[in-house]
This record gives C-alpha cells, structure tokens and sequence, in this order.
C-alpha cells in the first residue's frame, strides 16, 4: 500500500509541477504582452513638421532676376522644409545665363542649397564649375551670389585658364563666367601674363 501512494504522489507531484509550468509561462506572456504594449504619445509640434516636409525626385529649379532667368538648377532629389533652404542632393548641375539669357557656365557639385529669399545658391562637396569660355573652378564650396552675380569661395581652389595653366589658392571670386576672376591667397606656378 505504501508504494501505491507514494506512485500516487509521484504522479500528481509531475503533473502540478507541469501546470506550474504552464501558469508560469503564460504569466510571462502576458507581462511581456504589456510591457511591450505600452501607449507612445506623439508630440504635435514635431509631426506637423514632419509633415511639412518634402521630398521630390529629378526636380528642375529656375533662379530668376527681375523676371530674368539667372539660374536652372536640377539634381536627383529635392528636400525641403518649410522653415529650411531647399536642400538638392545627388548629382546637381546648375547652368548660369547672363542678363540676355545667354549660357555663360555650368557647376556641378554633390549637393546645393537654394535660399528662397535671396536666390543664393550654395553648392557643396565636388564643386566643378566649367564656362562656356573654357576656364574651370574645382574646390569644395562655393557660393552663387544672385544680388551681385558673383561665384564666391572662401576655401581652397584650383583654377584652370583657356591656355592650360593651373592656379591654386584660397578664396576665389568671379562673374558668372569665369572672366573676372580674383584668387585671394594664390600659389603655384604659372606662365607668363597671368
């Protein structure tokens, strides 16, 4: 008789330790159900604005004076906020025409900033700008200043001319194209008449 309850007991000793088990793991289900479930509460400030943003792809940007166009600029996307610049990035090409609406040179940079207001154009990273008279700007930044129609650098440039000489410095200020240059702190070696 004795081993029959203690069979007896052995049984449901397995059979309580299984529904522990059991109750146990379901608990820890339900926990982690409502950890994980807890309520995100969303700031209104920061969605409108997330809101407001804009994304657009292949845009083209016309730059205008006086109802003239000054600028087009285009680029493999376009983001903007509406307290921001537009911000162009990827493959920006930005052709400059003169008052007459002449193509005077063409930038080519990694990204571009535009300011509304203004109409400045500042381009960034990889900055080549190339005009049509054949003289070539290569530096990391520049700005395209609309009020005096002026390609401005504050960093380090290299500056090809038409007769193949190179001319390097830091700070750098022409028209449009490429003409009327100024290169503030030059170095290198050039030919005569430069």
């Amino acid at each position: 008789m004795r081993k029959g309850k203690q069979a007896e007991y052995s049984k449901s000793s397995n059979g309580t330790d299984s529904l522990n088990l059991r109750v146990n793991f379901k608990l820890i289900l339900i926990i982690l159900f409502f950890a994980c479930s807890g309520k995100t509460e969303i700031n209104e400030s920061e969605s409108s604005e997330e809101l407001m943003e804009n994304e657009i792809w292949n845009p083209f940007i016309i730059l205008s004076r006086e109802e003239n166009k000054i600028v087009t600029a285009k680029s493999d996307k376009l983001y903007k906020k509406s307290s921001e610049m537009a911000l162009l990035v990827g493959n920006v090409e930005a052709d400059f025409f003169n008052e007459l609406g002449d193509h005077r040179s063409i930038l080519y940079s990694d990204s571009a900033r535009i300011n509304e207001q203004n109409n400045n154009l500042r381009a960034n990273g990889n900055v080549v700008v190339v005009s049509d008279s054949g003289y070539t700007l290569t530096t990391s930044e520049i700005l395209w200043d609309n009020r005096y129609r002026m390609i401005i650098a504050e960093d380090s440039v290299m500056f090809t001319t038409t007769d193949g000489d190179t001319l390097y410095g830091v700070g750098f200020e022409s028209d449009m194209d490429l003409e009327r240059w100024k290169i503030s702190k030059p170095f290198g070696i050039a030919r005569d008449g430069i």
